[in-house]
């Protein structure tokens, strides 16, 4: 709701005297107003302000589109989850972890789980084409779970704790005056920016995810920017809106990464870390290179999670399997080029 622009006076006697916006809150005042045309003109005023009120709310909402799904029972909240939208055009949403709190009733924790997703993916309008759950590793039941509603897996993510990171005794004097490239994202680097990240995303995720500009500036703050050197951008960190609720930051390497700057990235990493708030970086698994030279600045793994989709580019490729003779098993594949084994509900053929 707006703003409360409300003002009071202490009156002689003691009493308080407010002046704001009449609103539909004071229809007791009006109850005892003998003069019906003007209690009328009252009441219809105070409507009127309510709904303006309401407007400036539900515009601010839509700009938000947040949900939460909860699972009831009697009058108690025994699970729940966040809905929300990971780009502007709110293609993608993102359906956070299931939490289950003080289970009473006789489902087990798999079919509350099983009722929240299938109501999540429920909620949708015309522009909705993806979801995306991240699960722990090792979070059989809600990888199972999701894979009952088609999720498929993306990928691995690694989450890297640099809260041991130990200080240099020793400034790479190299490296510290390089490092002063490093540049906040603004409205002069931020298409430069976009490419960069672009280009080093495979087709399939820069597709569900499908980031524009407003996106990037949307995930920018005093912790995110780019190393941009002699005009061509190293590497990005970027705030990560999967995570509501943790400071994770999306790690972005080029592809064509030179090892000469290893000590200008290891400056970089170290300062990053030294900011606050404690935070953390995300890499994907199958970048091998950047995780290995994680490793070797002495940063710990947090967390292991498995990203799950269900997209409508899996339906599009499947209409087209008898024109391009592909197997569904195949188009799997493209979805998990890393052939793991992650929890389904029905055995994957093998070829």
């Amino acid at each position: 709701m707006k703003k409360d622009t409300s003002y009071s006076f202490q009156a002689k006697k003691g009493m308080e005297v407010t002046f704001e916006d009449l609103h539909i809150r004071h229809i007791n005042l009006l109850i005892d107003i003998k003069n019906k045309e003007l209690n009328k003109w009252f009441l219809k005023m105070a409507i009127i302000n309510t709904f303006d009120d309401l407007k400036i709310f539900l515009n601010n909402l839509k700009k938000n589109k947040n949900k939460c799904i909860i699972a009831a029972y009697g009058n108690e909240i025994i699970g729940y989850l966040n809905i929300f939208p990971l780009n502007k055009k709110e293609s993608c949403l993102k359906i956070s972890k299931p939490k289950l709190i003080n289970k009473k009733c006789s489902l087990t924790d798999k079919q509350l789980t099983l009722g929240l997703i299938k109501k999540s993916i429920s909620i949708k309008d015309i522009k909705t084409s993806s979801w995306i759950i991240n699960a722990d590793i090792n979070n059989v039941d809600l990888i199972s779970t999701s894979r009952e509603f088609g999720f498929q897996p993306l990928g691995e993510i690694i989450l890297w704790d640099g809260s041991d990171l130990k200080k240099s005794k020793m400034q790479n004097t190299n490296a510290y005056a390089l490092i002063n490239e490093f540049q906040n994202i603004n409205k002069q680097n931020i298409l430069k920016i976009v490419n960069f990240i672009r280009s080093n995303q495979s087709p399939l995720i820069r597709n569900i995810l499908d980031f524009d500009q407003d996106d990037i500036l949307k995930r920018n703050n005093s912790k995110s920017g780019a190393l941009i050197y002699e005009n061509s951008v190293l590497c990005t960190i970027l705030k990560d809106i999967n995570y509501q609720n943790e400071e994770i930051y999306t790690l972005t390497i080029s592809r064509y990464w030179d090892k000469r700057f290893n000590s200008i990235l290891k400056e970089f990493i170290k300062r990053f870390f030294e900011k606050s708030p404690v935070s953390y970086l995300k890499t994907y698994k199958e970048n091998s290179q950047i995780n290995l030279f994680l490793e070797e600045c002495n940063l710990k793994e947090k967390n292991h999670e498995i990203i799950l989709i269900r997209n409508t580019i899996v339906k599009n490729e499947a209409k087209q399997v008898n024109i391009i003779n592909q197997s569904l098993e195949s188009i799997f594949e493209k979805l998990s080029p890393q052939g793991n084994p992650y929890p389904s509900p029905f055995p994957l053929k093998t070829k």
